[in-house]
């Protein structure tokens, strides 16, 4: 008969996997002519889902493909935006440029671009320009009360995330190293004491920077710094006048 030229799982296996639905355990163990229909139908269950898995499999690809092509056409209707978005005041290229950036924040300073923004965003109509000089990024506003950048060295930023990657030949060779400079030179206290402040103030090569718009003109900077050993933030103020003359008020 044609049911025998059907390639049926054990019976073993076929009364472990099928439910009892379809395996009906109480007739199919005493009937053989119901067992085999039930090993029928529970192969013809396993094939409707192989046949659904391969549709879905087959519907994920075609969508991948979509998305992978979908970003070069995207990054190229941004690239032809820019003259309507500078026109318009509506830097949306460089507020996601600006974002990209934002993930390499530590967490303070993170949170303060975030909210500084967004209250920048709601109180005011954006406005400014970008402007990348090497590895950082700055950003200058024309004409808006409130604006927020990121600005710093991104690559410092970055390796920072990165595991360091020594060896132990390497830890040998450079304890070998540190010993016979420490017998050539012996640092001072002074230079010890020196050494250790500066690590302690060490910043995060990112910094933000807040600047507000007066009425009179003038341009008040608030540049925060993250001071990573000692797990706070400091801030650092300016007042740039109209006439384009910078006047320090105070450090921090």
């Amino acid at each position: 008969s044609k049911h025998e030229e059907i390639e049926l799982v054990s019976v073993e296996e076929f009364y472990k996997e099928a439910p009892p639905e379809i395996s009906k355990s109480d007739i199919t163990l005493h009937d053989p002519h119901e067992q085999t229909l039930s090993r029928l139908d529970w192969e013809l269950e396993q094939r409707k889902r192989l046949a659904n898995k391969e549709k879905i499999l087959k519907e994920i690809e075609v969508k991948k493909e979509y998305l992978s092509n979908l970003q070069p056409r995207l990054n190229s209707i941004m690239q032809a935006s820019l003259p309507v978005q500078e026109y318009f005041a509506m830097p949306f290229d460089q507020v996601h440029k600006q974002y990209e950036i934002a993930r390499h924040l530590p967490p303070p300073l993170y949170v303060l671009f975030v909210q500084a923004s967004a209250y920048g965003q709601a109180c005011g109509k954006p406005s400014g320009s970008f402007q990348e000089r090497g590895p950082k990024v700055f950003f200058s506003p024309i004409d808006k009360k409130l604006a927020v950048a990121i600005e710093g060295n991104v690559e410092e930023a970055k390796a920072l995330c990165k595991p360091p990657e020594d060896s132990q030949d390497d830890e040998s060779d450079s304890d070998v190293e540190e010993e016979q400079t420490t017998k050539r030179r012996r640092p001072t206290l002074g230079v010890q004491l020196d050494d250790k402040r500066k690590e302690m103030l060490k910043r995060h090569p990112l910094s933000v920077t807040i600047s507000l718009k007066c009425k009179d003109g003038n341009l008040l900077l608030l540049t925060f710094y993250y001071l990573m050993n000692l797990n706070v933030l400091t801030v650092k103020t300016k007042m740039t006048a109209a006439t384009e003359m910078t006047v320090p008020i105070s450090a921090g």
